[in-house]
């Protein structure tokens, strides 16, 4: 997989100039069940390098001078489910947000590539930001977002913070993973009519995979750009093990924050939780 930069066109779209291929992308089920936003949102469009079209919406104050914050979902997530879409709501008086759905989710084109070639649906988001004004852009992800947000930022940089909440170290997560939610994976992934069941809730999987590098193998490279490892300590899919490894492979500067009472990705994804981790980004980086 190459990993030089691409070169990225960004553009602002309004629902008419939507593509009707992409369109057809998303399920029934993510229309009805999408959240509706409750403050200023912005549909865009932008073709990363290899040519996939990426749709999502900018949420909150648009002024070029503030912060912006890139959001990408999980493996079976879309940009306006709700909790993550809530959650990117709750962060909007301390940033711009940029909501995406990564390739093969949502309105997006493309199959899912579980955080491998997603770097470069972050990175043309990242340069439509910046083309914006936004002179500070931080990358933040759950579960597969943070294996892409991880590997963007080491891998082709740019960004000034980058957080992973709920990331995996390392690809061999099998045996660390609770028996029920190893079987619940495997089902979903690894079996026919799992795919065909993610198939129907908008989920693209490829036919064949070959591993990336792990977020472990690379997490150093992003220093001296700040990282932020968040975990939940009732996590059954990926354990709080996880986080550790790749806090300590992670350069500085650098934060690890254990959740209790915090599962998986969106489990974690509260008002509480936006607070802080403004705080935290506030204290790692210049938020003006």
């Amino acid at each position: 997989m190459a990993l030089a930069a691409p070169c990225i066109m960004g553009t602002l779209a309004h629902d008419d100039e939507v593509s009707g291929i992409a369109r057809t992308a998303m399920t029934t089920f993510q229309g009805i069940t999408s959240h509706h936003w409750r403050v200023p949102a912005e549909p865009f469009v932008v073709t990363t390098e290899d040519g996939v079209h990426i749709h999502g919406s900018r949420l909150g104050d648009a002024e070029p001078g503030r912060p912006a914050l890139l959001l990408a979902h999980g493996m079976i997530g879309w940009h306006r489910k709700p909790r993550f879409a809530v959650f990117g709501e709750q962060l909007t008086p301390s940033f711009t947000v940029y909501a995406l759905d990564m390739r093969g989710h949502g309105h997006s084109d493309g199959v899912c590539d579980f955080g491998g070639d997603e770097i470069y649906d972050l990175e043309a988001v990242h340069r439509l930001a910046r083309d914006e004004g936004h002179a500070t852009v931080i990358s933040c992800g759950t579960s597969m977002g943070a294996i892409a947000s991880i590997r963007h930022g080491a891998l082709l940089g740019g960004t000034d913070a980058v957080v992973g909440i709920s990331s995996l170290a390392y690809w061999d997560w099998h045996d660390d993973a609770h028996p029920r939610a190893r079987r619940n994976m495997h089902a979903s992934i690894g079996t026919p009519a799992g795919r065909a069941a993610l198939r129907a809730f908008g989920v693209r999987m490829p036919d064949h995979w070959d591993p990336p590098e792990s977020p472990e193998d690379v997490i150093g490279k992003i220093a001296p750009t700040p990282v932020v490892i968040v975990h939940g300590a009732d996590d059954r899919l990926f354990p709080p093990s996880h986080a550790h490894r790749l806090y300590e492979a992670a350069g500085e500067p650098k934060r690890l924050l254990i959740g209790e009472g915090f599962g998986h990705a969106e489990d974690g994804l509260t008002p509480a939780f936006a607070h802080k981790l403004v705080d935290v980004l506030g204290e790692m980086v210049e938020l003006t």
